[in-house]
């Protein structure tokens, strides 16, 4: 959005609305880590508001509805009758000239005739109320709101969920302790952001979900899929470590993209190794033979997995780093593809022949 920092004041009361914005406007500019502090104001117009003087009328023997008909002849013009052309309609208007209506005060010198055919000035057939309306009204949940922007400051190192988390926990409730009925709430960058991270936590548990399901369904077993799935976890340590090492302090939306696409990812060498154990490997051999079986097989995969990895990575590491061009935002999901999957396939290399070897142990003992 054009400002991080948006904060919403919903209230029908006007007055009150503006009395708040003011206060909580003046709180964020008395916040060191904001600036450019501004509060989103409609455009005021004026405008008359004409009441008929009913008894006058009623007494003159007036039709209101003629008082109708004039202004908007004033105004806008009658239509008396229409010539239609091969293109286009031409209508033909009744009103008055320009030069008495660029002036609200010639129109109510217009005169109305009333049925005695005695002519009376509009102003004494009406009252006049000048006001100010503003030229349009945001309403949030069926009601008025008012919005705040604020941006903040270069070099403060804060994140609008921290600047958020702040006013919700220090100034937030002063206001809902003198006004409450209004209510006041983060919008745009802030709520986007709360709404996204609520998305990502669902997306995460039906992506390991759903893994997890494929890979029993595959292998015909509840245990193995966990083991093929433990590499997830440190190919996001691979991520931080990367983001950490580049000083990449806030991420973004795509690199939590890049992070589900990894969980996908990475069980590929996982899948590899454990395929080839669970074919080769012959658990009533000695303990000794089997740890020399365990890692005769590990050595043949190898470099089926060093392999997969690398030709992934070499795909994905010019646009990580702007080799032919850089984008910010594929960036962050290429970093995280990449060296997440480098930490976590030198990590299942040694882990998942492990982890394998328990398994078939703990298995040929329970029987």
């Amino acid at each position: 959005s054009a400002s991080p920092i948006e904060i919403m004041v919903k209230e029908n009361d006007t007055p009150k609305r503006y009395e708040i914005a003011e206060e909580l406007a003046e709180d964020m500019r008395q916040y060191a880590f904001l600036e450019n502090v501004e509060i989103d104001r409609p455009v005021h117009t004026i405008e008359y508001k004409l009441t008929l003087n009913r008894d006058l009328i009623r007494r003159l023997a007036i039709n209101p509805s003629d008082i109708a008909r004039t202004l908007r002849a004033s105004l806008e013009g009658t239509i008396l009758y229409e010539f239609r052309g091969p293109d286009e309609t031409v209508y033909t208007r009744l009103t008055i000239v320009t030069e008495a209506k660029d002036d609200i005060n010639k129109i109510f010198d217009i005169p109305i005739e009333n049925r005695g055919q005695y002519l009376v000035p509009l102003r004494d057939l009406v009252n006049i109320e000048k006001t100010a309306k503003p030229d349009s009204i945001i309403r949030d949940e069926l009601k008025r709101s008012t919005t705040i922007y604020g941006d903040i400051k270069p070099k403060s190192k804060k994140t609008p969920l921290e600047i958020a988390d702040y006013f919700e926990k220090n100034v937030f409730p002063l206001f809902k302790e003198q006004y409450p009925t209004s209510i006041i709430e983060f919008r745009g960058e802030v709520k986007d952001t709360r709404e996204s991270g609520g998305d990502f936590n669902l997306a995460i548990i039906m992506a390991v979900a759903l893994i997890y399901i494929i890979l029993a369904l595959l292998f015909d077993s509840l245990i193995k899929p966990l083991i093929i799935m433990v590499a997830i976890p440190f190919g996001v340590t691979g991520i931080i470590l990367a983001f950490w090492a580049h000083g990449i302090k806030m991420y973004g939306f795509f690199a939590v993209i890049g992070a589900l696409g990894l969980a996908g990812v990475v069980v590929n060498d996982s899948i590899i190794m454990l395929s080839k154990l669970d074919v080769s490997f012959d658990m009533t051999r000695p303990l000794a033979e089997r740890d020399a079986q365990i890692s005769a097989i590990a050595k043949t995969r190898l470099r089926a997995v060093v392999l997969t990895t690398l030709t992934t990575v070499a795909a994905i590491f010019p646009t990580a780093y702007g080799w032919a061009g850089y984008d910010s935002m594929l960036a962050q999901m290429m970093l995280a593809l990449s060296w997440g999957l480098l930490f976590a396939t030198a990590v299942t290399l040694v882990i998942i022949p492990c982890l394998y070897s328990f398994y078939k142990g703990a298995q040929y003992r329970m029987q």
